[in-house]
């Protein structure tokens, strides 16, 4: 019975914590938008690219870490690194999987299937949203539902969350209704990779699953 009540409580605690960490990206988005008026430097790719890391670390990975120690889990148990051979394997072959969608309408219109010189947003795309956005969806989340649930309904709710963590973004860029009813490349395109990071953790049975996904995902 006990062992049922800690795990209602750290089912509804996850939720809790989702929705205000929502509520601050959007405190987030408005306060660099004031900034911004004072601030030139910060509507720069570099002053963009420091502010968003340092909000995602503030915002988003503290309270991942919070909610990994309600439930009692540890960095070293949900990396499992000595499980190389796994995260590797799955999250290698679905992230290969997912890049093709990118790599083969790339080559038929004859652009580069890699990035070809450096910029701050590669740096966030191809490093840290795999590294962030996997340690608090995946690491902290979906481990955390599945406390509750079963991997898929877990897995489900995880990545409907996913969707609802770049709702914010979309919004203040202005291309939030394109990204809801477009069919691909949109909302339906995030949650459908989000299934598949999910369960390139739940079979490597390591965060490093998602986080390699995720990275080809981005790469292509």
């Amino acid at each position: 019975m006990r062992q049922a009540d800690s795990a209602k409580t750290i089912v509804k605690s996850t939720y809790v914590v989702f929705f205000a960490i929502i509520i601050m990206w959007v405190v987030a988005w408005i306060i660099k938008l004031k900034l911004e008026e004072r601030l030139v430097w910060l509507g720069t790719s570099p002053g963009g690219f420091v502010y968003w890391s340092a909000a995602k670390l503030i915002l988003w990975i503290l309270p991942a870490v919070w909610l990994l120690r309600l439930s009692g889990r540890t960095m070293r148990g949900i990396l499992n690194l000595s499980n190389w051979r796994g995260w590797l394997c799955w999250g290698g072959g679905l992230g290969l999987l997912i890049g093709i969608t990118g790599i083969v309408p790339n080559y038929l219109q004859g652009h580069p299937l890699l990035p070809t010189e450096f910029s701050f947003p590669l740096l966030n795309v191809l490093i840290i949203a795999p590294t962030l956005e996997e340690f608090l969806m995946r690491g902290a989340i979906l481990g955390n539902l599945q406390r509750g649930y079963s991997f898929w309904p877990a897995n489900i709710i995880t990545s409907l969350m996913f969707v609802i963590l770049h709702l914010p973004g979309w919004y203040f860029a202005g291309v939030l209704l394109d990204n809801l009813i477009q069919p691909a490349g949109g909302a339906l395109s995030i949650f459908l990779v989000s299934l598949a990071f999910g369960y390139a953790v739940h079979r490597s049975r390591s965060l490093m699953g998602g986080v390699v996904s995720h990275f080809l995902n981005n790469l292509f």
